[in-house]
């Protein structure tokens, strides 16, 4: 039996064409350059130490596979795709696997979806080799060019076309296999399709765990070092990193937030570094249990966090900027096209209790974008209205947005105003709009 077959050669000849080129070629010395950097930055002892620890406990899976007969030796060479394009890439992923909260969650439904189904059985057939090896470079073009026709509206069109050209292909390659299948099941219906087909959400299954341990430590790693700046004294330092574990231990959202706090109040006695924890667990506490706050007032600021929610612009942590000054802001959201698109944020400001200004900002990074960056706002302008005092903008309100005209007026006790910021000397007279809900 075959170890690789034909979609697997073809694309092994073109990476070995292109290495070769790169190799050997005199116009490639300084990609040859670059690529010897990148070498030596990646052999650094911190990185070969978590890929050996994975390597390590990838091998204790397969073993327990094997032992549960549910791998084998012919997936030597699915271990090692896997390993290799799952496993070693997670790694560099923790950043953003700690930000998304359903990760784990998903990673279990994704391999279990009607589409990875699909996936596997349309790559059980492949196209006669000549077929393979022209498709390879064909289908990495059209992927390379949609991927740069997506960053510019411009190019909508040849976007479009070059979708369509993929689903095309998608459409012959299903007609394709649904043809094989009827023709020759018997190709299809054997033992090691079915390994094949359960031993790479298995290895993903099992892979989990060593991930969470991965976020848990690189988590603790980061807040250790930047502690190192905020407390002087060792003696609570090192109290404090105890602390942390025993009272944080997996809940890493509360660790960093703790981190912050610190940062911020600069522990110089035990009493400090006990109360830093008080505060955090007592705010958790007002999170869960979130008082009513009265409209006069103003809102109630975990309340406040959310009114933007729908739009993708929930904030993070509601936190003590000083002693009576709290704040929460998103990230900020692009929503434009270009080199340097225009974003939008959202900030919540008050006290501990009460939220007090609500606050949207735009930043306009080229005026020729003004049209589009208006509608944003007002758009969003209009949800945030509707969720914090259950009325629509006014048509004055609407009009000052569309016009980028400064403007301000009172409503049910509450200041609500436009202004406007040009940035003076901006290269694309860039400037931002800020709207604001306030108690006056």
């Amino acid at each position: 039996m075959d170890i690789f077959n034909n979609r697997e050669i073809a694309i092994g000849f073109w990476l070995l064409t292109i290495s070769l080129y790169v190799l050997l070629s005199p116009k490639m010395v300084e990609v040859r350059r670059s690529f010897r950097h990148l070498l030596s930055a990646f052999f650094v002892r911190q990185i070969m130490s978590v890929l050996g620890l994975m390597v390590a406990y990838m091998m204790f899976v397969v073993y327990l596979l094997y032992e549960m007969d549910l791998w084998n030796t012919e997936q030597i060479k699915n271990t090692i795709f896997w390993c290799v394009s799952v496993g070693f890439m997670s790694l560099f992923k923790v950043e953003s696997i700690k930000k998304d909260k359903s990760f784990f969650k998903h990673s279990v439904l994704d391999n279990l979806k009607l589409l990875a189904i699909l996936q596997f059985v349309v790559g059980i057939y492949t196209f006669p080799l000549w077929i393979e090896t022209l498709l390879v470079p064909i289908l990495a073009l059209i992927s390379v060019m949609t991927t740069i026709a997506e960053m510019d509206k411009k190019h909508h069109q040849v976007k479009v076309l070059l979708e369509h050209c993929l689903s095309v292909f998608g459409v012959i390659l299903i007609v394709y296999t649904l043809y094989m299948l009827a023709t020759s099941f018997d190709e299809f219906a054997n033992e090691k399709n079915a390994y094949d087909f359960f031993v790479p959400p298995l290895l993903s299954l099992f892979y989990l765990p060593f991930v969470f341990f991965i976020l848990v430590y690189s988590t603790y790693e980061q807040v250790f070092i930047r502690l190192k700046f905020s407390i002087a004294n060792k003696q609570h330092l090192n109290l404090a990193k105890v602390y942390a574990l025993v009272l944080f231990n997996f809940q890493l959202s509360l660790l960093d937030r703790w981190s912050y706090h610190v940062d911020r109040i600069r522990v110089k006695s035990h009493s400090d570094l006990v109360e830093s924890f008080r505060h955090i667990f007592k705010v958790r506490r007002a999170e869960s249990n979130p008082i009513d706050v009265p409209i006069d007032l103003g809102w109630s600021p975990y309340q406040a966090k959310e009114f933007l929610a729908c739009e993708g612009l929930s904030t993070g942590f509601y936190n003590n900027l000083f002693e009576e000054e709290w704040f929460a802001t998103s990230p900020m959201e692009d929503f434009s096209d270009g080199i340097i698109p225009d974003n939008i944020s959202y900030y919540v400001e008050g006290s501990r209790e009460v939220a007090k200004v609500l606050k949207l900002k735009v930043n306009v990074n080229d005026a020729a974008r003004t049209y589009q960056a208006c509608q944003k706002l007002e758009s969003t302008a209009e949800v945030l209205s509707l969720s914090s005092l259950g009325l629509s903008l006014s048509k004055e309100m609407k009009n000052a947005i569309s016009c980028c005209n400064p403007y301000c007026e009172k409503v049910d006790g509450k200041a609500i105003a436009l202004i406007v910021e040009y940035w003076p000397n901006h290269k694309f007279n860039g400037f931002d709009l800020k709207f604001m809900i306030s108690n006056i």
